[in-house]
């Protein structure tokens, strides 16, 4: 008997594809659009159906068109000052969206997007799950708002999954790691061909918007001490640039103070960022806060070895000194010493490397994540319209 469809509405506040979680919420659209239920007499036809909403075309429309998962459109204004209008328009239109294409679950990953998608699943008798990708709230209260709209919540990190005391303890909360492919990266040569970068050199990467909060700081800190033991040593920052923070002057600056300026360089966007993963010998990952942080997971389903902040949930993807080191935040001096370590000791890089890949293909594979959301998903929908938050409340 050919099994129902169920449409699973996932609902995105942004429309680009260089943000960890735009590019998680594609992974996850994509696993559960290629999967065919496994029941008998499924006939290869996917159990539940992606449908992306997205404020607007961009990079995302781009590749799920590409993947062959449907999009639409819906911009979802901020609630506050003059938008107080603007709100319950959007919300209608969104509830409307729902009904003609006969959503059977609403799945959000902000706390905008989880207002909207969590009023309009109430509307509508439909089950919402939140995706709790940040290790910090907006707000205690947004978060107890949320949960209130939430018939489940998932967080990709027990620290995620604690960072308020709403979700702290909350029966109604489930961590579920985000999961990706086996990262598929260029050659070495390749990689640093394309970067620019000088083809024996050691290179130290960081991966990720360019702003203060992801440790820029440290990293360009950190430089000088790496190249007292690797004088050829260079930095790339491979990434969006956070104008508005001055990030690129403040790097530039602080490489000029520093004496290291030709050393450092700023790469810019790329869609592909992880297939340049081998162009580095080590991954800095210096951020302040992190949930569960992408480009890490790259980095070790890449076999790069991997020299991070014990911030938020990284400690739950790196053991130190096994499958990675760690270091504290702000603290430029540590993450030098590490960087050096691994310069002066090719065969620990190599053993970090490869026990930080067999974790990652272990604790954070795709086929893990999915299987993990697919049966929240089951959970949701074998309950009676609005069960969950009932049970809850």
């Amino acid at each position: 008997m050919r099994p129902e469809r169920r449409v699973v509405l996932f609902v995105s506040e942004r429309a680009d594809f260089f943000g960890g979680g735009q590019r998680s919420l594609f992974d996850l659209a994509h696993a559960l659009r290629s999967a065919p239920d496994r029941a008998p007499g499924a006939g290869g036809v996917p159990r539940y159906e992606p449908l992306v909403l997205l404020p607007g075309d961009g990079p995302l429309a781009a590749a799920c068109s590409r993947a062959g998962i449907e999009t639409t459109f819906l911009p979802l204004p901020p609630v506050a000052g003059g938008l107080l209008f603007a709100a319950p328009r959007a919300l209608a239109s969104l509830a409307r969206l729902a009904h003609r294409h006969e959503v059977a679950l609403f799945h959000s990953d902000s706390p905008r997007t989880g207002l909207y998608a969590g009023t309009a699943a109430g509307l509508l008798d439909r089950p919402h799950l939140w995706h709790v990708r940040a290790s910090r709230p907006s707000s205690e209260f947004a978060d107890a708002a949320l949960l209130a709209l939430s018939d489940l919540i998932v967080a990709v990190s027990h620290a995620a999954a604690r960072r308020s005391a709403a979700l702290t303890g909350s029966p109604r909360v489930r961590v579920v790691p985000t999961g990706l492919a086996p990262t598929s990266c260029r050659p070495r040569a390749e990689a640093r061909a394309f970067l620019r970068l000088p083809p024996d050199a050691f290179v130290a990467g960081v991966v990720g918007r360019v702003e203060p909060d992801k440790g820029i700081a440290e990293a360009v800190a950190a430089l000088p001490l790496l190249r007292q033991v690797r004088p050829d040593a260079h930095l790339v920052f491979v990434g969006p640039v956070d104008e508005a923070s001055g990030s690129a002057r403040e790097i530039d600056r602080l490489a000029e103070t520093l004496g290291v300026a030709p050393a450092v360089q700023l790469a810019g966007a790329h869609e592909d960022a992880a297939t340049l993963l081998s162009a580095f010998d080590v991954l800095l990952h210096p951020s302040r806060h992190e949930a569960l942080p992408r480009a890490v997971l790259e980095a070790l389903h890449a076999g790069i070895p991997v020299i991070a902040t014990a911030v938020g949930g990284i400690p739950e993807a790196i053991e130190d000194g096994t499958s990675g080191l760690l270091v504290p935040p702000r603290n430029a001096a540590r993450l030098g010493a590490a960087a050096g370590r691994l310069a002066l000791d090719p065969v620990l890089a190599a053993s970090l490397a490869a026990a930080g890949r067999d974790r990652a293909r272990t604790l954070f594979s795709l086929e893990g994540m999915t299987g993990a959301i697919t049966a929240i998903y089951d959970e949701l929908l074998g309950e009676a319209g609005g069960g969950a938050r009932q049970e809850a409340a």
